[in-house]
């Protein structure tokens, strides 16, 4: 059974906190600390950050960032959402004197994976001599050791593909495109244009969804020690984790109960539509995906054979393996003595080929009474070898017996009807 528990205490005691709560060991621990002393959180005691000298500040903040680590699963991951700040007209940057002081100070304790950009794309409007308008943050992700969860399947996108998914299939995941380490969500700000925020830095859904599936399964434990407004544990009780966050602000827990966690509820209904439509459109651009690759491989070998191999003109049949999906059968018809099967095999420039659009191929010599037996039912469609995506004409193995074999075409009996104007996957 899932559960949530918003917890208001200071995270310097922590370990109390974990043992008071029987909290069990996390495997993500997601947060953003305090802007050292540039943000007062409502006038709440014992805050971290603001009334405190900077390395007060930094040394509390990686003493409770250190404690997760040993309080955490061994698989568990600790995502850092922070951003520089000013001083005195000076940039501080934070984020990283925070990461400097943590590796520092503790022999043992989180490895820092990567670096993401997280594109905000709107802040509250200001003017200031000396600085742009700010509108992205760091997300610093670490992970605890290399048995860390990250599943990166679960959030491919197959949204605004280039167009050259359809010409160079084998450079494209049969499950989509992995994001890039630019983020783009845009912050949730209430009440734009009079200044009011029901927390100064809010996480979108979207941004805690993303890190929440990558990180976790469900049933595993998310901690946020700095929870704020609470959108990272509601999120995760509505994704179906469990979810501990600490605080001292007595107000956010009540704007939690009253609003973000009914918010995260509805967003997550929504989403999960949208997820199930995401995925019936994944699984068509695998299915896609792999049957380019087919007749991309097949008609580069044809060409290949054709240019070493042979003298006359015989007929190439591109035709999917039923026993095996990532297979071809590569048939000729025709009587070339010249052709040995065994030496397609051996050649580099082909193996090289199969291992780069991971499908085999089966090569096959052979007659017309007996690819009549073998393929009588089978219909077949004519390609031409610069565009494997859309065929030119259908035919059957009789009619095709009776076709004007052209250098520029060759036959599958893979369907593929693609236009590149259509952004099929929109």
């Amino acid at each position: 059974m899932k559960t949530y528990n918003y917890i208001i205490g200071d995270s310097r005691n922590i370990e109390k906190i974990f043992k008071k709560h029987k909290i069990e060991k996390p495997q993500l621990i997601i947060t953003s600390p305090p802007y050292f002393d540039v943000k007062n959180y409502e006038g709440a005691k014992k805050q971290i950050g603001f009334g405190q000298d900077y390395s007060e500040y930094l040394k509390d903040t990686i003493t409770i960032f250190q404690k997760c680590y040993e309080l955490s699963s061994p698989d568990a991951t600790f995502w850092m959402i922070s951003d520089t700040i000013k001083k005195d007209g000076i940039t501080i940057p934070l984020p990283f004197d925070l990461h400097r002081e943590l590796t520092n100070t503790f022999s043992s304790t989180w490895k820092l994976k990567d670096l993401i950009i997280w594109n905000k794309t709107k802040n509250i409007p200001w003017n200031a001599k000396g600085r742009f308008k700010n509108h992205f943050e760091y997300i610093f992700f670490y992970v605890k050791n290399e048995k860390y969860k990250f599943n990166i399947d679960k959030i491919r996108e197959i949204a605004n593909l280039k167009k050259w998914w359809l010409t160079y299939p084998e450079r494209y995941n049969p499950k989509g495109k992995a994001p890039s380490n630019i983020w783009e969500f845009i912050t949730p700000i209430r009440g734009w244009g009079n200044g009011y925020l029901n927390h100064v830095c809010p996480f979108p859904f979207p941004l805690v969804e993303r890190i929440i599936s990558i990180s976790t399964d469900e049933k595993d434990l998310i901690f946020d020690p700095f929870a704020g407004s609470g959108s990272a544990i509601a999120m995760a009780y509505a994704m179906n984790r469990n979810s501990v966050g600490i605080d001292v602000n007595k107000k956010y827990k009540e704007r939690f109960e009253e609003e973000v966690l009914i918010g995260a509820h509805k967003y997550w209904i929504k989403r999960e539509e949208e997820l199930k439509s995401i995925d019936e459109k994944i699984k068509e651009f695998k299915l896609n995906n792999i049957e380019l690759r087919k007749n991309k491989l097949g008609s580069i070998a044809i060409q290949w054979i054709k240019q070493n191999f042979v003298t006359s003109n015989p007929i190439f049949l591109i035709v999917e393996n039923e026993k095996n999906q990532k297979e071809i059968d590569c048939i000729v018809l025709g009587k070339e003595k010249n052709i040995n099967v065994l030496s397609f095999n051996n050649e580099k420039e082909i193996n090289k080929l199969i291992r780069m659009f991971k499908i085999k191929i089966n090569w096959k010599i052979t007659n017309k009474n007996d690819l009549l037996k073998i393929l009588s039912n089978i219909t077949l469609y004519k390609y031409n070898h610069n565009k494997i995506y859309k065929y030119i004409s259908f035919l059957t193995i009789k009619e095709l017996m009776n076709e004007h074999y052209s250098n520029e075409c060759f036959f599958s009996n893979i369907h593929l009807n693609i236009s590149k104007e259509d952004d099929v996957f929109k």
